[in-house]
């Protein structure tokens, strides 16, 4: 809100989201994202995301993220410095307030080290309480990279987490895929959690099969009542299989089993996609997903579709029915609907409306309404179906 009203197109690429969501009159919130790049110095971005809201007289906020990021011109070295979500290698995602340095040498070696306080509400006390690590990877003969990190938080100065990580990505062949982690506990000795898959590819198909090994009370602070009082490792393996059958049109499918706790237990979907045109503008989706484990049973199915309507205008909706095998009371079914109409102007305005309206097993009914305001400035922003915008705003 604080730049010029005079502006020119080439130098600066500035984007800012402005939401806003009511629930009745007792609970207003809102949501605002910017985001912002010097075109011809591409080495630098900001980006900031704000939330705010209000019960009665009572008015409260956060922000979520607010970092700046500078790149080397040729990708060598990168830093992103304020509060982010950091996310790398084996290493768990962690909201903190620090930074995050990245070095890169031509010959595939990478190393990565990061720091800071985790993430408290409302910038709140956090005394003695860091997290630290690293990251060290490279790359072989352009077809794989395997990595290993290291990271330790600390809270009131002692130990709560401390995890060594392998992680591995490589494409051996040009129709195969394979990726995996790993994560030890050094507090308490034992696999926190590990996952794999390997990908096949062939004309029109697609062929992935994962499995994965988790230990909550291991990736949760040593400090935790929930890690004290026990810990239930669950194990899933499955396959997911995509078809294209036609140009425009996607089949897929998705089934695994799981053993939480030693109860056996399934999840699976199917899902069709057919585009209206060859950009995928324009799509009609429906799916039907079965969950059936432990205490948790029920069918649901999902239909999608947006269609551009022309002149900048792009209607969607979705429509989902649950319908859980025990309903104890809790309704047959419960069903949830959204729909939204968006219009975007040449000179970088977009407004979007939306209606949504759903039953749950807390609530009977509820409805909300939201609107987004977005404008954006720059010499190339995105245009309807995937066009650019071009000229001074």
């Amino acid at each position: 809100m604080g730049l010029p009203s005079l502006a020119e197109a080439d130098p600066l690429r500035l984007r800012g989201d402005a939401l806003a969501e009511t629930q009745g009159s007792s609970s207003p919130t809102g949501l605002i994202v910017l985001q912002g790049e010097d075109a011809p110095r591409s080495w630098v971005g900001v980006e900031g995301l704000v939330w705010a809201g209000a019960r009665s007289s009572t008015v409260t906020g956060d922000v979520l993220v607010l970092a700046v990021r500078v790149r080397e011109p040729h990708g060598y070295t990168e830093a992103r410095v304020g509060r982010f979500v950091l996310a790398t290698g084996a290493v768990h995602p962690v909201q903190i307030d620090g930074a995050h340095l990245i070095a890169r040498a031509p010959w595939g070696s990478v190393v990565e080290t990061f720091g800071g306080l985790p993430v408290a509400p409302r910038f709140g006390a956090r005394s003695y309480d860091w997290i630290a690590g690293g990251r060290v990877a490279q790359t072989v003969a352009s077809v794989g990279t395997l990595g290993v990190s290291y990271v330790q938080r600390r809270e009131d100065g002692e130990i709560s987490n401390e995890e060594l990580g392998v992680d591995l990505a490589t494409a051996p062949a040009k129709w195969l895929d394979v990726a995996a982690f790993g994560a030890y506990d050094v507090t308490s000795p034992g696999l926190a959690e590990a996952r794999a898959s390997a990908a096949v590819r062939w004309t029109d198909w697609r062929v992935e099969l994962f499995g994965s090994q988790m230990s909550p009370g291991r990736l949760l602070p040593a400090t935790s009542l929930f890690s004290v009082l026990g810990d239930m490792a669950s194990q899933t393996v499955g396959a997911t299989v995509r078809w294209r059958a036609a140009p425009r049109l996607d089949l897929l499918a998705s089934g695994a089993g799981q053993d939480v706790a030693g109860g056996l237990g399934s999840n699976g979907w199917v899902r069709a996609t057919l585009r209206l045109d060859d950009r995928g503008a324009g799509s009609l989706g429906l799916e039907v997903r079965r969950v059936d484990v432990p205490g948790v049973q029920w069918t649901g199915v999902r239909a999608i579709g947006a269609v551009p309507l022309g002149k900048g205008f792009r209607y969607s909706s979705e429509i989902e029915i649950v319908v859980p095998d025990n309903p104890d009371g809790r309704g047959v079914a419960w069903p949830w609907g959204l729909s939204a109409l968006s219009w975007r102007s040449l000179s970088g305005w977009e407004v979007t409306g939306a209606l949504e309206a759903s039953s749950t097993p807390q609530q009977r009914y509820e409805a909300d309404a939201l609107v987004r305001l977005t404008y954006a400035l720059g010499s190339a922003t995105p245009g309807p179906q995937g066009g650019q915008y071009t000229g001074s705003r």
